[in-house]
């Protein structure tokens, strides 16, 4: 039981381990897109200032258009910055869509594993002892049947037979049998 426990304990760390850097690593993919963002921002600024500057240097050949220009070189700054600002959305729409995935896929891995290692222990049991039982199909044996292969059993065998047909179908005429055998076997 207790080694069961432990492999599933292990399974939960490390599946939360797993999660745990998958978060870490998306929000150091935010982080980068922000830093990115903002450095884009800075830059648009300084060369919109820069522009600006030539625009109003007296004797500048464009200072006559520089009204214009200038609208015209807001609208494309904010277009841009709209578009780094959908991006960035989009950035995190997806990250978010794949942290849910990821938590699905996560928990369903994690329920699996819990059933794998929540089945009884007498199940187990129980499947090796079918596969070694001393009288092969027995469940599907009528009392007759049973009857007739008890001959060849040893008295372990038949202690065994004995126990299981009382845990399971308890059939008295055979119980009878199967006591009367393994005392005269003694």
């Amino acid at each position: 039981m207790m080694d069961r426990n432990a492999a599933s304990s292990r399974t939960d760390h490390g599946a939360e381990g797993a999660q745990a850097e998958w978060l870490s690593a998306m929000q150091s993919l935010a982080q980068q897109i922000q830093k990115q963002q903002q450095n884009s921002q800075q830059m648009t600024q300084e060369l919109m200032n820069t522009y600006m500057q030539l625009l109003n240097t007296p004797g500048s050949y464009l200072s006559g258009q520089a009204e214009q220009q200038q609208q015209t070189l807001q609208q494309t700054v904010q277009q841009w910055m709209e578009q780094a600002h959908q991006q960035r959305q989009t950035f995190q729409q997806q990250a978010q869509q794949q942290q849910q995935s990821f938590q699905q896929m996560t928990q369903e891995v994690l329920g699996s594993y819990s059933q794998l290692f929540n089945i009884p222990l007498s199940y187990a049991k129980e499947g090796l002892r079918n596969a070694q039982f001393p009288i092969e199909g027995y469940e599907e044996l009528t009392v007759d049947e049973v009857s007739g292969r008890l001959g060849a059993l040893s008295a372990e065998d038949l202690r065994e037979v004995r126990d299981y047909e009382e845990r399971t179908k308890n059939r008295e005429t055979l119980l009878e049998q199967l006591d009367r055998r393994i005392r005269g076997g003694s």
